[in-house]
């Protein structure tokens, strides 16, 4: 299968969607992108005392959201053992200021930079592979019932997530008020089919679960791109995780275009802020204690500073 990615060297991108529907995540559309009041932004500079050029990392986190996401470290080659850990115990430490739960990047199994990755404590909760959709063909459009999902069918999609998405990966990426805006599939008065949509300038990309009753599923993937709205030529991605790779044998039959497999990691972290609320609670049982509890320790993430 053709690469679906055109890899900037020297850049580990570990956000697929911004990557695939903003393009580099360098570039002015990327950073427009990040320019959002309900979105946080933060770049780390590490820099070298050997003289080496320095290396940037960078995570954003959007609000509403339990989990932030790294986008990138650059140069890669120079991301030595003891420097990508440095700028990734930062990230960590920044998304953890903001309020996040988790830390998410994805990259390719055989990336030189995984076991850094795994050394400052981010684990698999799953798989995946990106596909990429062959465009419409002429002819009438295959009828499929997706539309955009309704608050009426909350619930509906709650229990598709929950019923097929394992415990781990729903730690790891909780669903939140942004998961029920995007397409929904209704089948005999029950949502077979969910995706989330995601629009950018270089792209659309997909992130849908499959009920394996629904019907024709094949159709239901060719249907996708008739019923997304101006598409502008732009080509249409689709991330099929582990938990649903039964999808794989109709996306080829279908033509669509595969990339590298990759890992979905998560580092889980403690929340630094605490509510008004909850401090307040926790004060007031605090004073009401008749005898000394045994002390507890708190693990935070790492507190490494960037240096300038």
């Amino acid at each position: 299968m053709p690469a679906l990615y055109r890899y900037r060297r020297d850049v580990l991108e570990l956000d697929s969607a911004l990557m695939l529907t903003r393009g580099n995540p360098l570039g002015l559309a990327a950073l427009f992108a990040q320019i959002h009041p309900n979105r946080g932004t933060y770049t780390n500079v590490a820099i070298s005392e050997d003289g080496d050029p320095p290396i940037f990392g960078q995570v954003n986190f959007q609000q509403g959201e339990r989990s932030a996401r790294v986008v990138f470290i650059t140069p890669e080659t120079n991301s030595s053992e003891d420097s990508l850990p440095f700028v990734l115990e930062d990230l960590a430490r920044q998304s953890g200021e903001w309020g996040a739960y988790h830390l998410l990047a994805e990259m390719e199994e055989n990336s030189s930079s995984f076991e850094s990755f795994r050394r400052v404590g981010f684990s698999v909760f799953a798989w995946q592979r990106i596909w990429k959709l062959p465009p419409a063909t002429g002819g009438n459009p295959p009828e499929a019932d997706w539309a955009p999902a309704r608050l009426d069918q909350e619930s509906n999609i709650r229990s598709l997530f929950q019923s097929l998405v394992p415990p781990l990966v729903l730690s790891a990426e909780p669903m939140s008020v942004h998961t029920f805006q995007g397409l929904a599939c209704q089948q005999q008065e029950e949502v077979t089919a969910y995706t989330d949509v995601e629009f950018g300038p270089r792209g659309i990309f997909l992130k849908p679960i499959f009920h394996p009753d629904a019907v024709d599923v094949d159709c239901l993937i060719r249907a996708l791109t008739t019923t997304l709205p101006n598409l502008s030529g732009r080509p249409i991605y689709m991330a099929v995780r582990s938990y649903q790779s039964w999808l794989e044998n109709g996306l080829e039959k279908l033509g669509a275009e595969s990339a590298p497999r990759q890992a979905l990691l998560v580092k889980h972290l403690i929340a630094r802020q605490r509510s008004p609320i909850l401090e307040r609670s926790l004060q007031a049982l605090e004073r009401r204690r008749a005898e000394p509890s045994s002390p507890m320790a708190r693990v935070e993430p790492g507190s490494a500073q960037s240096k300038n």
